[in-house]
Parts: C-alpha cells; structure tokens; sequence
C-alpha cells in the first residue's frame, strides 16, 4: 500500500465521513485495503522485495579477501572473484555493483570524529604544505608552504621555503612566534622526520633539538598518529586555503623567489586574517584581541635555528655547501671550519671567530667569491715564488746566504736580484759566482749587476771566452733549404790507408 493511498482514506473516512464501501468503490482498492488502512496509525513502509543479485554467491570469498587484505581496491577483488574456483565459475557481473556492496561493508568501519573545542592561548596546529617549483638561476628549487594556525582565534601565519629540512622547520615555528607575539600551551604537529625520531602519537621519540625548541618556548609537544591528518584537521584545511586561494591563478604574478615571500606577507595580512571565517562567523584578526592575552610572552633570549655545518677547506681555498661553493681566505686551505647557513646569510668560523659571510645562494653549482679573498690568494701565490727562489738561492752556499741576508736589509726588490744571480750560476757555474759573491760581500757593494761584472772579469783574466747563450729557433733558420751530403767523397781517404798498409 502507498503511503497516498492510506493517507486518503483515512481523509475520506475522517473528513467526509464515507463508508468503507464508498471509499472502496471511489478510490478502486478493495474494502480489505481500506480496512487495513483505517487500522494502522503510521503510515506503510514500502518493503523492498529483495532479488537475488549475482554478486551474492561470492560474498564468502570477497569476506575472506578482505579479512587478509581489508584495504585492496575493488579493482582487485573483481580481478580475484572473476577467476574460477573449482567447480564454480567465477564473477561475470560489473564493477559498479562490487563497489557498492564494499561500500556497504566499509562504511560501519569509518571513525567518528567529534568536534574540538579548544580555548584562547591552548593551541597551535602546524604543517607543511608542498606548492610547486621555481626556477633560480640555472637550478630548479621545490616550493614548500609552512603553514601555523592558533585553535581558538584561527589566525594563520605562513612562510614559503625552498626545503624542509630540520632548520627550516624549526625557523619557520620560531617566526611563526614572533607573529603571534607569544606562545600557546600547546603545539600540535605531524609526524615528520624533524620532529620525531620514532613511533608516533603518544609512543613518539622527540628529536632532541626539537625538543629543545619546545621547552625554550614552554610548548607541550602533541604529535599526531601516523597516517591520521584528521587529528589536525584545522591546519590540513588551512594548506588547502593557501593553494586554493593564496596560489591559484597567480602563476604570473609569481615569477621570482621575492615574489614569493611578498605575498606570504601580503596575503596573510589583507586576505587570510581579515576576512569572515565561515564557522565563526568573525574575523581571525578579531578574536586574535582575545587570545593574545592568553599567550606567554615570548622569552628575552631567542632560539637559534641555524643550520651547523662542519666542514673541511678545500685546497682552492672554498667550502661547500648546498651544492655550491664560496670562498674563505686562502690562509685556511685545508682547515677544519664551522658553516652557519641562515635563512639570508652564510657565516664560516674558525675557532669560534668569523672569518668570511656570505649572502646565501639558493642557485646550484656556483661560486660566490669575496674580492678580498681572490686578492689575498694571489699574493699568497706570490709570496710562495718568492720563497721558492729565496730557498734555491740559499741552497748554493754559505756565500749566497750571506750574500741574501745583506740583500733583505737593502730598499731594493730583492727578489730582482736573486733571480739575476740564478741565471749567472747557469749560465758561467756555480763556483765562479759564488767567488764573485764573495768579493762582493768584502767589498760591500750588494747588487747583482756587480756580480756579474766580477764573474765576466775573471774569466777576461783567464782568457776564457764568453758563453753564448741559446737562442730560440728562428722562422729563418727553419726554412733554410741544404744540400744532402755525398758519402763518397769520404772514400779517399779509406783508400790512401790502404795503399800506406800495402807499402808497408
């Protein structure tokens, strides 16, 4: 029976006050129907004739599948149940009716989740968001989104990264901070690596410089069970707000890093913050008067979120880091050193003093270099020939370093004239300079013209004649054309010899 026809006749018995008979025969049903109309006080609830589908012979082996694998797609029970099992054929009908027959089976086991309530200065829900990739310089960088959000007012702080390593974690929370002037009891998080070392929810291992951060700011640590992102919900729908409202459709507005971080600033000032929440019913900025008050103010002394870095100097005098180099003064080639890698800036120390900073690169394989070392390196590099040919130079004799200490007291290059004398001992000995730097030491006169002078003298003295020294090939002299010599004209005297042996 339809639910209209009980309602009208129990209108017709009522109201117009017509018989069964009557109301049989102006509505067409039988007296028995009204009857059991006039009987029931509820309205009829339409039974549904179950039919026999063919899903349901195979309902034991999908409640087997699922009971070793209760998460596999319907796409692979299907691809099970449609194999033959014994004597029976398997499953010839359609996907769709699978699916809604596992969707019944699947729903009761969903979790209900109740609603939070959370009040002013109680907590903060933090998260990562990945948003694209951008191109800097000749490198291409992945594009991260740290989102922080207050439970009770729904102010939103957001900060866009180019990683999201352990410091960029820790810096973006500190930031996130200093924006809401004070820190809540609370912190709830992910379970991400900079974070936990192991487990998660209540049987999660802290990190311990993560842990360090909670308690410089008083923050209970909250983290969440792995693979359960409803338990921050309010920050995961807040990630989602920043694509979809903060990102979408400005792909050329945002063409350099810069822009980027303009418009974490712009839009979480004039657009997140200001507008009317749609559960609240207020601004975020609003109910942000009332919850300021509940926040602990932040310490005098702030956490430090740089990265540290150890690192050995290279022998080009440059240390790497973030797959790029910069430059250090040469001195420290080959020396252990400290990195400190800010969000901005690249510090090196050594033994606790800073000796280079550096503007970061968020380029890959580059070389940031400070003029000042590049100098120091080449008069490094010079100092180093110098000492080369001061080393060879006293190498030769008592003499020559005599000879070299009177030279070093002289307003002269002396590098000038140790080079001269060098090319003296190759060219006449070594004896016969260091003889003529002797008498240039008894005669005080420091100069390496007069010792050449001496050397020349005393070979005039001794008839010897002068070295000629070897020329480079010139172009003439290569392209001279000779003639070949004739072998036979040596063989006279091969002849006369034996003609004297004969006489003999």
């Amino acid at each position: 029976m339809k639910v209209s026809l009980w309602a009208e006749i129990r209108r017709l018995h009522e109201i117009e006050q017509l018989s069964g008979h009557k109301i049989a025969a102006k509505l067409g049903c039988s007296r028995k129907t009204v009857r059991l109309a006039l009987k029931a006080q509820q309205p009829p609830i339409r039974q549904v004739a179950s039919r026999a589908k063919q899903l349901d012979p195979f309902h034991d082996r999908i409640a087997a599948i699922l009971a070793k694998d209760p998460g596999l797609s319907a796409v692979r029970i299907l691809e099970k149940i449609s194999k033959p099992e014994g004597d029976s054929p398997g499953y010839q009908g359609g996907i769709t009716q699978l699916r809604i027959y596992l969707r019944s089976l699947r729903t009761s086991k969903r979790r209900v989740y109740q609603d939070v309530h959370y009040e002013p200065g109680e907590a903060m829900q933090v998260d990562w968001g990945d948003v694209g990739s951008i191109r800097i310089g000749t490198a291409t960088r992945k594009i991260s989104v740290f989102v922080a959000v207050l439970c009770y007012s729904k102010m939103i702080y957001i900060e866009f990264t180019l990683s999201q390593k352990k410091s960029e974690f820790y810096r973006s929370i500190v930031h996130a901070l200093e924006f809401f002037g004070g820190t809540p009891k609370k912190i709830v998080f992910d379970n991400l690596k900079a974070a936990v070392i192991s487990g998660s929810g209540r049987s999660a291992v802290l990190h311990p410089e993560f842990a360090g951060l909670c308690g410089h700011y008083y923050l209970e640590a909250v983290p969440c069970e792995a693979r359960d992102p409803e338990s921050k919900g309010l920050v995961e729908n807040t990630v989602r707000y920043v694509k979809r409202n903060a990102l979408a459709g400005r792909s050329d507005e945002l063409e350099s890093w810069d822009d980027y971080r303009h418009l974490a600033i712009h839009w979480r000032d004039t657009v997140a913050n200001v507008r009317v929440h749609d559960r609240l019913g207020e601004k975020p900025i609003d109910r942000f008067e009332t919850e300021k008050l509940s926040l602990r103010p932040l310490p005098s002394i702030g956490y430090a979120t740089d990265e540290i870095v150890m690192t050995e100097v290279r022998s080009t005098a440059v240390v790497e880091f973030d797959c790029n180099r910069y430059t250090v003064p040469p001195k420290l080639a080959r020396q252990n050193v400290t990195l400190v890698a800010g969000s901005d800036t690249l510090r090196v120390l050594h033994k606790g003093v800073e000796v280079a900073k550096h503007v970061r690169s968020f380029d890959k394989r580059t070389t940031i270099s400070d003029p000042q070392h590049k100098l120091d390196a080449l008069l490094m590099r010079g100092k180093q020939r110098a000492s080369e040919l001061e080393a060879n130079f006293a190498s030769l004799g008592s003499e020559a370093q005599a000879f070299q200490i009177a030279l070093s007291k002289l307003p002269v290059r002396a590098s000038v004239h140790l080079k001269r004398i060098v090319q003296l001992v190759d060219l006449y000995g070594r004896e016969s300079v260091l003889k003529a730097l002797g008498e240039a030491l008894q005669f005080k006169t420091i100069d390496a013209a007069y010792v050449e002078s001496l050397v020349v003298q005393a070979r005039r003295k001794c008839s010897l004649p002068s070295p000629t020294l070897v020329q480079p090939k010139r172009k003439e002299l290569i392209q001279l054309e000779l003639e070949l010599p004739d072998p036979g004209r040596y063989d006279r005297f091969t002849y006369e010899d034996d003609d004297e042996q004969s006489q003999a």
